[in-house]
């Protein structure tokens, strides 16, 4: 069987913490374009692939895209230090990342776990030519790459993506609360369980990688661009500058739209459910606080879910909204 088994003590299973990272969701556009152009709606493909082409980003499409075998070395995605982390501090890290964590990882990449002598291919030009002048010059080329493509691609929507990667975290918090985190952790994605004291990341059948680690903590980044649980920069002792665990998550299925005050679906009795919406809510609760009948909230309820401003989830034999984080 293909897994990553993560095993978390009871100091590890207390530092589990959740985290949203614009630069992390801007590598997993770039993978996809690379790896998955097809699985990527025709606007979200268009706006990558003209923001890679018009500033003449090809070696962050090479790195960042990751070879046959699918690995893109992971100082793309920097540990978050915090819940969000603005762009400009996310691109600083990874244009300061110590020169031993960059050969470390590249040489992953070129030797084994993506460009792979043995099956014929070999490293980009490219990429081999801007490694000749050094690893320092590299990373902060990738860096300044990386803000050019973030501010073409993503920067536009980021407030609504945030939004709804934000509510995501909100959703899995209640989960916690109710029934426990290791509850929320099944419900992450399918292919990611908690067993036994381990956190197991069940990978695709063509996948070379087989692992069990010991960590003291474990973060987890939802995406608007993935399907399954992805596992990133966690690696056994005596790996160079050594990173926390991070598991990139599907995020809850809502489109990405403008804030509600920009929404035309928006009038004053819409206005005051999404005010009501701060917190999960059911139905019934929210027609008690505002003196409605049930139907009229219910009915107001399906127009906000659809247009994408309020979340929805079921627990146990209540249906509970929330509302975006910025539909305010």
């Amino acid at each position: 069987m293909r897994v990553i088994r993560i095993r978390l003590g009871a100091r590890g299973l207390g530092a589990v913490r959740f985290a949203v990272s614009p630069v992390g969701s801007a590598k997993d556009l770039l993978r996809l374009v690379g790896s998955g152009p097809g699985t990527l709606t025709p606007p979200w493909r268009t706006r990558a692939t003209d923001a890679l082409t018009r500033h003449r980003l090809g070696l962050l499409a090479v790195v960042g895209a990751g070879g046959p075998l699918g690995y893109a070395p992971d100082f793309l995605r920097p540990e978050p230090p915090a819940f969000l982390t603005d762009i400009d501090s996310a691109l600083h890290q990874i244009a300061t990342t110590p020169q031993e964590r960059i050969r470390y990882e590249l040489a992953e990449a070129l030797n084994g776990h993506s460009w792979e002598p043995g099956s014929g291919h070999s490293a980009p030009r490219r990429l081999l030519r801007a490694l000749d002048r050094g690893e320092d010059r590299f990373a902060h080329r990738l860096a300044d790459e990386m803000a050019r493509f973030w501010h073409a691609a993503l920067n536009p929507l980021w407030p609504a993506i945030r939004a709804r990667l934000e509510a995501d975290v909100t959703a899995r918090a209640s989960e916690i609360a109710q029934y426990g985190l290791a509850e929320a952790l099944n419900q992450l994605a399918p292919n990611l369980e908690w067993r036994d004291g381990e956190l197991l990341v069940h990978l695709l059948t063509d996948s070379i990688h087989r692992l069990t680690l010991d960590a003291e903590a474990v973060v987890l980044t939802p995406s608007v661009f993935v399907d399954r649980a992805l596992f990133c920069a966690g690696e056994p002792p005596g790996t160079p500058a050594p990173r926390t665990p991070l598991i990139v998550y599907p995020a809850a299925r809502v489109d990405c739209l403008p804030p509600v005050q920009d929404h035309p679906l928006i009038g004053a009795m819409r206005r005051k459910l999404l005010a009501e919406l701060g917190q999960p809510l059911s139905t019934t609760e929210i027609a008690q606080r505002l003196y409605l009948s049930p139907a009229t909230v219910s009915y107001h309820l399906q127009i906000l879910h659809r247009a994408g401003l309020v979340t929805r989830v079921r627990r146990s034999r209540h249906v509970l909204y929330q509302r975006l984080g910025g539909a305010v």
